[in-house]
């Protein structure tokens, strides 16, 4: 039997002549054709009432957080610097619901890009609103617009960690990102770094999470590693079903 993975959706505002403001949710196919080749049944969640998440985190078997809009630092207390773009408070708050539902329902919770982001600063943690303002001596986080298959940057791994079981010590990876886990949350454990500091991944075993900043769905069909990832996070859901 297939995992059911809810997946969190990106809005989309586009204009329409038939009224002012038309919302889309959405996901890129690259977070589908992922999970379906590691074996699992993709459902979108379409962005709700915060109220509404426990509902759906009953349907499904596991969370997967995707990338998308910058993390608004009203989770963590702070102002927005210019820098910061693009927030999209209600998403915060409905996926803030998705990550309380999922731990209290011992459901798995992948992270991408976003993903670890928000995980964070939802746990209490806190956030880097932009790398090149708030990092000093950053490397390149942003390889735009170089294809997002490409790796770009060497990460180091934790040893003990799932992400070093997939990896290796060392790992090159793709990269689209200016916002990362400044302060780590309470029970995060930090499992990857890039060549500067920058948090590349955080793992919590006894919640079943597992995030990484960088972008593994647009590497899966070429890189070996990429799709292990899926195939990892699909099989440890398996497990928590058993």
């Amino acid at each position: 039997m297939k995992p059911i993975i809810g997946i969190g959706t990106n809005h989309l505002v586009r204009p329409s002549q038939h009224m002012s403001t038309n919302y889309v949710d959405y996901t890129q196919k690259n977070y589908v054709s992922s999970l379906v080749n590691a074996g699992a049944l993709p459902l979108l969640l379409p962005i709700s009432d915060p109220d509404m998440a426990a509902a759906y985190v009953e349907r499904v078997d596991a969370i997967l957080l995707t990338g998308g809009q910058d993390v608004s630092p009203r989770l963590y207390g702070q102002d927005p610097i210019p820098q910061n773009e693009l927030n999209d408070w209600d998403r915060d708050q409905f996926e803030q619901g998705l990550i309380h539902a999922a731990i209290a329902a011992h459901k798995p919770i992948l992270g991408i890009c976003r993903g670890i982001q928000l995980i964070n600063a939802v746990l209490g943690g806190t956030d880097y609103q932009d790398i090149p303002t708030q990092v000093p001596n950053a490397i390149g986080h942003n390889q735009f617009p170089t294809d997002w298959a490409s790796p770009v940057h060497r990460i180091t791994t934790t040893n003990g960690s799932l992400l070093q079981q997939i990896y290796g010590k060392q790992a090159w990876v793709n990269s689209f990102h200016h916002q990362s886990v400044r302060k780590v949350a309470p029970g995060l454990t930090v499992t990857a770094t890039a060549a500067d500091g920058v948090v590349e991944a955080v793992e919590d075993s006894d919640r079943h999470i597992l995030a990484v900043q960088f972008h593994p769905e647009m590497m899966a069909a070429t890189n070996q590693q990429a799709a292990a990832l899926f195939t990892a996070f699909v099989n440890g859901v398996r497990d928590t079903l058993a």
